[in-house]
Parts: structure tokens; C-alpha cells; sequence
């Protein structure tokens, strides 16, 4: 029979797993705080009850927008230099080149009560399509929000360019909290797509 362990030898033989619950207390023990709120792009509509009847509309298609890989995520992000900065206390609700193309689309569909404007591939060919790529959309330490994309007006029948631009906007941001940042990215969204409405009224006009 061996002796029993001294005090010392039991405590040496139950420090590892006394590390191992303590590197899990963050988790288990709710020191983690709350979860990050989640944002969503672009200016809420109003709420209205009517049906509008779209049959026999022209059909405007906005492709999926295009965005760095870095900016295409769910992170909220502060472009600090050359470091993009996530926050902490918020997050996107969705991808933002997701938000991004559902946003644009609402907003010229409000710009362009004569069309149908749609993400989804239609049944019947459009008659327009908008391609925009982005290669800027951060919030940055210089109190501006910085948007710069370019964008076509793709004739659908026929497939050739009607208009091409390239558009830069920046909106002032008093700080880089979380709900002032989205606000400053919305509006400047809206902004874009004013300029897009604008481009394709003078590209086309339907009859």
C-alpha cells in the first residue's frame, strides 16, 4: 500500500484543472457582458396600407453590390489609418453588401414610383440593370463617413452600358458610436441612390 499524497502533492495534482475552469469563467460565469446590439442599413419607410398594382410596370434589376472583402461583413467597422477597427458593442444584422443591396434597391424604388425596382432575378426581362461597385464605405477617425462606388445603367435587352459614373460622398460623424455611424452610412446611402434614380431618369425615360 502507498502512502497517502501530502496536502502539497493533491493540490500540485488539481492546479491544472483549477486553471482550466477558471480560463472558462469569462463564459460560464456571464463576465462577458451583453451580446452586441445588431444594425441594420438604410432609412426606415414609412408604414402605409396600400396595394399598388405593378403589372405591366418597366422592370429595374439592381444586382448584388460589390464590396471589399474587409467591408463585406457582419462587422461594424472605424478605419483608423490602415487598420479597420471592429466594434465591440455592435454588429450588422447581415452581411453589409447584403443590407447594402436590399437598402439601395428600397430607396430607388421610393425614388421611382413608376417602376418595378427588384433584387430578384425577374420572370420577364428587365428593361434596366444597375451594377454598383463600391470600393470605399467606413466610418473613419476624422469624424466622416466616406462612401465612393461606381455605377452603370445596363440597358436589359440588349446588354450594353447606357451610363457609367463614379460617385464620392462623405457625411460628417460627430463620434464613432455605434448609432451614429450607421445613421451617417444610411444617409450617405441615400445619397448614392439619388444620384442613381437621377441616372437612369436621364438614361431612360420610359414612356
Amino acid at each position: 500500500m502507498g502512502e497517502d499524497p501530502s496536502p502539497v502533492h493533491r493540490f500540485l495534482l488539481i492546479l491544472p484543472i483549477v486553471f482550466a475552469i477558471l480560463s472558462l469563467c469569462p463564459v460560464g460565469c456571464g463576465l462577458s457582458g451583453p451580446p452586441p446590439a445588431e444594425y441594420v442599413i438604410g432609412i426606415a419607410p414609412a408604414p402605409a396600407r396600400v396595394t399598388t398594382p405593378l403589372t405591366g410596370r418597366p422592370i429595374i434589376e439592381v444586382k448584388p453590390v460589390q464590396l471589399p472583402d474587409y467591408l463585406d461583413t457582419r462587422e461594424l467597422l472605424v478605419r483608423r489609418g490602415n487598420q479597420a477597427v471592429a466594434s465591440e458593442s455592435g454588429r450588422w444584422g447581415e452581411r453589409l453588401s447584403v443590407g447594402t443591396t436590399r437598402a439601395l434597391a428600397a430607396s430607388l424604388a421610393a425614388r421611382l414610383p413608376g417602376l418595378i425596382v427588384t433584387t430578384t432575378p425577374p420572370v420577364e426581362q428587365s428593361a434596366r440593370q444597375v451594377l454598383v461597385d463600391i470600393t470605399s464605405f467606413e466610418a473613419r477617425d476624422n469624424q466622416e463617413v466616406v462612401l465612393v462606388a461606381r455605377w452603370s445603367i445596363i440597358d436589359g435587352s440588349r446588354r450594353f452600358t447606357l451610363l457609367s459614373e463614379q460617385t464620392a460622398l462623405t457625411e460628417p460623424v460627430t463620434s464613432t458610436d455605434d448609432s451614429v455611424v450607421v445613421m451617417a452610412m444610411s444617409r450617405a446611402l441615400e445619397d448614392l441612390a439619388s444620384a442613381i434614380a437621377i441616372g437612369i431618369e436621364r438614361a431612360w425615360r420610359p414612356a
